[in-house]
């Protein structure tokens, strides 16, 4: 009896050094995704000091994939090319909703907010004050949209200006051109159209390095707040791994982490750093997702009745999963 017990308990040791050898097990080498609200060079050479400060924490060789198309980065990150990544919280929804990924920490700005704004701005010198001057004359003034996978760039807007005002932008704008942040931004500093998106992210940004490009433009609408946007893991990394990661960016720009440099962060959209978090913020940007397919499908010509109707129960089917997934998250 007494060996069969001696027996079990080796077997018990074994089994437990052998699983904490695996867990601890943190690869080598590690693809880190960035999107790019301006160039691929300018957030690579703003994020570079972190990165370097990350391969010294983690003591991982680290690669970066920065592209201004985000979904290439959802795709890496889905293909397993790509680690960890900063996403905007629309396409991270797309991430944590294959499940192969998860929200670990948020963004930080230098006041302590957790969240920006999406504006519309003109030309300083425009005659177009406010929203309600672009309402009032349809098909006057000329747009530049942002990409369909931005969250303040497209996704907000499109919601809070336009479908709350029951307006569409087709028929509201004589002209529509899609770009990017700082592409709208040029084009509104230099006349080239009267009316674009952006955010206060990028605005701020623009305020403190170069006061007179800011100086004119003018903002006519502003949104709520927008949950700041969030990185993410792949969840098949080790546990020691994820462990690591997450410790690196909440103490980074804190006196506990002594990597830190707090005017790098201030570089990359005026953090302060980051802190815990999960995939439950982004539950507001499912709502406003769900919204715009709603939308989208309602107003889609090419449909029938029938297929509208199918469509509406898939969408909302989908939607009330992925609720209630954001949902538990909160309470994990």
């Amino acid at each position: 009896m007494k060996r069969l017990l001696k027996t079990v308990l080796v077997l018990c040791s074994m089994i437990a050094s052998f699983a904490f050898a695996k867990d601890d097990d943190a690869p080598r080498k590690i693809t880190i995704g960035l999107i790019a609200t301006t160039t691929a060079e300018d957030t690579q050479k703003r994020w570079q000091p972190v990165i370097d400060d990350f391969a010294k924490y983690t003591k991982m060789e680290v690669r970066t994939v920065v592209s201004t198309n985000y979904n290439e980065i959802l795709a890496g990150l889905k293909s397993n090319t790509i680690q960890v990544a900063w996403l905007s919280s629309k396409i991270a929804l797309a991430a944590v909703e294959d499940n192969q990924s998860t929200v670990f920490a948020q963004m930080v700005k230098q006041d302590g907010s957790r969240g920006y704004n999406s504006v519309l701005i003109t030309p300083a010198k425009s005659p177009v004050k406010s929203f309600e001057d672009i309402l009032a004359n349809k098909g006057v003034y000329s747009f530049y949209d942002g990409d369909k996978s931005s969250t303040s760039g497209y996704l907000v807007p499109a919601y809070y200006a336009f479908a709350k005002n029951k307006v569409e932008p087709e028929r509201l704008f004589k002209t529509i051109t899609v770009g990017n942040h700082k592409k709208n931004l040029q084009a509104v500093i230099d006349g080239q159209v009267d009316v674009a998106t952006n955010n206060t992210e990028e605005l701020d940004r623009l305020k403190i390095e170069s006061p007179e490009q800011f100086s004119k433009l003018r903002v006519i609408w502003s949104s709520p707040l927008i949950p700041n946007d969030p990185l993410l893991y792949r969840k098949d990394l080790p546990n020691a791994a994820k462990a690591r990661i997450e410790d690196f960016f909440v103490t980074y720009g804190k006196s506990k982490n002594p990597a830190s440099q707090p005017d790098v962060l201030q570089k990359i959209l005026g953090l302060s750093g980051f802190q815990h978090s999960t995939d439950a913020q982004l539950k507001p940007i499912a709502d406003l997702t769900m919204f715009g397919l709603l939308r989208s499908n309602m107003y889609d010509a090419k449909l029938s009745t029938v297929q509208k109707q199918k469509a509406f129960e898939d969408i909302t089917a989908r939607f009330g999963k992925l609720s209630m997934a954001l949902e538990m998250a909160r309470i994990r």
